[in-house]
């Protein structure tokens, strides 16, 4: 079974992540959204603390959330053997509870219209592990969120 836990953005400690989020609002300001056709969608994507991490990029341009396209996923902790879901849908994962948890999580970044971070716990493949998460919402030029960029970093594992 997965928890999921909201962790307010300014109480966000892991390296990485507050680099990560620092990265942002240079980006993007306060306003919580990074809008691609003004930004562009590399300045985001490349830099060092989003592809130093277990990252992904996942596009939201369909209505079915299962549908929703992994356009980039790798990273430095190991889940599911590190099996790459890159260019496969979220339906595609083979645990359904991690599925609703993306989807849900997901879902409130769309609703909130600026990033959000959780701390996630749970079981993949034997192993009991817990990560923080942060997503960053991406717009298109209708101003419709169609992509986000995530990035996590372990905070403990171990066997059950």
């Amino acid at each position: 079974m997965m928890r999921v836990e909201h962790i307010a953005l300014e109480k966000i400690r892991r390296p990485k992540l507050v680099e990560a989020l620092q990265c942002w609002y240079r980006l993007c300001g306060t306003g919580g959204l990074y809008r691609r056709e003004e930004l562009g969608f590399r300045p985001l994507v490349a830099t060092p603390e989003i592809l130093n991490g277990r990252s992904s990029v996942i596009t939201a341009d369909e209505d079915n959330p299962l549908s929703y396209v992994f356009a980039y996923y790798g990273g430095d902790f190991n889940v599911y053997e590190d099996r790459n879901f890159a260019a496969q849908r979220l339906q595609d994962i083979p645990d359904w509870d991690v599925v609703r948890v993306i989807i849900t999580c997901l879902g409130e970044a769309i609703e909130a219209r600026a990033p959000l971070a959780h701390r996630i716990s749970g079981n993949f493949g034997g192993v009991e592990i817990t990560y923080d998460r942060i997503i960053f919402p991406n717009v298109n030029k209708a101003n419709v969120i169609d992509r986000f960029v995530t990035l996590s970093e372990e905070v403990s594992r171990g066997t059950l």
